[in-house]
């Protein structure tokens, strides 16, 4: 029979089995020479002697090999605990080679995996890398995680559907988009879609009511360590029916996908934060709920201080505001120290703060590195800790600034990076909604109104009027979905009225001319009757390495791109001939 490399085990002892594979470890005991054949399921230890040895001699670590034998029970001193085939052994009767191979750049052997590689090395190599067994199981974990969720949708009557990847380039909105030139139209370019966003919606016109799609989107963004400029993402959108009932959907297929892949019950639902509490509370609209550290307000404490750097701001109507943190620090060390300490005093400076003060609790008692600051806070110790909860061994982090919205953001980025320092983790998956976002921000450098996620999002009910007076007061009908501090996706309520469409583009700027020029064919679908609609976009590659536990999205994408968003494999982007771009294309270019 013929088998993986995984399958062996006891119940096969006596019979004669094939296995096919690759030679990972190669061990020459003089009378034996044991070899262990892997493949993406596993490893086997083949055994060689007499003739089978004579021959096998010629074989090198990644030959290619079938190889058929008896398979037998290995002494007991010999057992391998920790390999589930490791209870056996092939004895190798006769073995072809189907390819010999050079010896790889770097160990594909699991117990080396200390040694490893530097991650350019082994992109470069992905093909190798990918032979490993904990890279291989990466890949496995993503194929149970998408046959998951397409099972779901399927069992929940929704459509599997393709909207196109070559569309029309809407520059106006959203991230640079990566344009491809028409060979026919000479002079004209389509742009890779950056999501299915204005075809589903389309697609609700014409009566197909529930659609999903593991979709490949294309965004031209500057590299970052969770972002590609291809990804996945988990997309549904469905006619009739309002946010309540799509996020209902989203929490049943995370459910399935712990049942079925994690082996897992998820408790739903979920709960539910507003857009405005998250910020104020957390400094961030997708906060780790894993651990509490919530931002408090002191300014009202610290009117009395002598505090130079405080007390200029609050008397230019600043704000102050503090997080206390569990460190177990006495003075000297802890889950923080002084040095730790200092590394976040220069985090601020880089998220836009001009310094951070910290203080901790020793014996019930507010004090500091020098102890001059805690001495001028003036009798307000007290009443700073009480209102903070800080107990013995906590450290305190105050933040000031003009700017609450940059007080905010940066005390947010750094509860973020120190909780998870600190890693006293409530529980292991949190899971959190975050509601009525502003339908619109204000552009820090321009000064204008900008859509705070697209420009198709439906206003709510209440503030819609808002529209016609205070635009950035207006709320939309928007989701988001965040796992441990990370935004999964987005979702909303969209515009399903061609005269609310067009008024929203006015209010960011665009004119009827741009409006009709790049939006024109989308309007207009709207103008035969579109139902109320909404959907949601969910990120397969961020949400398969969060579960399975990975800080990195690249470890779970087959060929991804290195940190420029090259491609190590084929060295892409690479340079396109003049010639064949002025006669293929009738494209002309110069470089930058």
């Amino acid at each position: 029979m013929e088998l993986n490399c995984g399958a062996l085990d006891e119940s096969h002892i006596g019979k004669n089995v094939t296995l096919h594979g690759w030679c990972r470890y190669l061990r020459d005991h003089g009378g034996k020479l044991f070899i262990d054949l892997a493949d993406m399921h596993g490893t086997t230890q083949l055994v060689f002697e007499k003739e089978a040895k004579k021959k096998a001699d010629t074989l090198g670590k990644e030959f290619v090999i079938s190889a058929t034998g008896k398979v037998e029970k290995r002494d007991a001193d010999t057992v391998d605990s920790a390999n589930p085939t490791g209870k056996v052994e092939l004895y190798v009767e006769s073995f072809d080679v189907m390819s010999d191979a050079l010896v790889p750049p770097f160990e594909l052997i699991e117990e080396k995996e200390k040694f490893l590689a530097n991650e350019e090395l082994r992109l470069k190599y992905r093909y190798l890398d990918l032979r490993r067994k904990s890279m291989a199981n990466n890949i496995i974990f993503r194929d149970r995680l998408t046959k998951a969720v397409r099972k779901f949708f399927w069992e929940n009557g929704f459509m599997e559907l393709e909207t196109p990847y070559l569309v029309r380039d809407n520059y106006e909105t959203g991230s640079r988009t990566l344009i491809v030139p028409s060979r026919i139209d000479k002079g004209k370019f389509y742009a890779l879609a950056q999501s299915p966003q204005i075809y589903k919606q389309i697609l609700m016109a014409s009566g197909f009511d529930k659609y999903f799609q593991i979709a490949r989107c294309f965004r031209d963004e500057d590299p970052r360590e969770d972002r590609q400029p291809e990804h996945t993402q988990i997309d549904l959108e469905v006619a009739f029916k309002d946010e309540h009932y799509i996020q209902d959907v989203v929490e049943r297929m995370f459910s399935r996908i712990f049942k079925d892949v994690l082996g897992k019950d998820l408790k739903i639902p979920f709960p539910h934060m507003k857009y405005n509490e998250a910020v104020m509370r957390y400094g961030s609209d997708k906060p780790d709920l894993r651990f509490g550290n919530e931002i408090i307000d002191i300014t009202k404490e610290l009117k009395g201080t002598e505090y130079n750097i405080l007390k200029r701001v609050i008397e230019t109507n600043g704000t102050v505001k503090a997080i206390s943190f569990s460190a177990g620090f006495d003075g000297e060390k802890g889950k923080l120290d002084k040095n730790y300490m200092l590394k976040m005093i220069e985090l601020a400076k880089l998220h836009g703060l001009r310094g951070l003060t910290w203080l901790y609790v020793n014996n019930n008692v507010i004090a500091s590195e020098p102890q001059s600051i805690a001495d001028s806070l003036k009798g307000s110790e007290e009443e700073i800790r009480k209102k903070l909860g800080a107990k013995n061994g906590d450290i305190i982090i105050i933040g000031a600034d003009l700017s609450e919205r940059i007080l905010l953001d940066a005390l947010g980025k750094l509860r973020k990076v120190i909780g998870e320092k600190i890693g006293e983790f409530s529980s292991e998956h949190s899971f959190l909604w975050i509601d009525e976002f502003p339908l619109f921000e204000i552009n820090e450098v321009t000064g204008k109104l900008v859509p705070t996620h697209n420009p198709f999002t439906a206003p709510t009910a209440q503030t819609l009027s808002y529209l016609d007076t205070s635009p950035e007061k207006a709320l939309g009908r928007q989701y988001d979905l965040v796992l441990n501090g990370n935004e999964l996706g987005s979702g909303a309520i969209r515009i399903n009225d061609p005269k609310l469409q067009r008024k929203v583009m006015n209010l960011f700027g665009m004119d009827e001319k741009v409006i009709e020029k790049n939006f024109g064919f989308f309007i207009e679908a709207l103008s035969y009757g579109m139902p109320v609609e909404g959907g949601m976009g969910l990120g397969l590659d961020r949400i398969t390495a969060l579960l399975s536990g990975s800080g990195s999205i690249r470890d779970f994408i087959l060929f991804p791109k290195n940190k420029r968003f090259e491609s190590s494999v084929d060295m892409s982007p690479t340079a396109i001939d003049q010639k064949r771009l002025k006669n293929d294309y009738g494209l002309e270019f110069k470089g930058i």
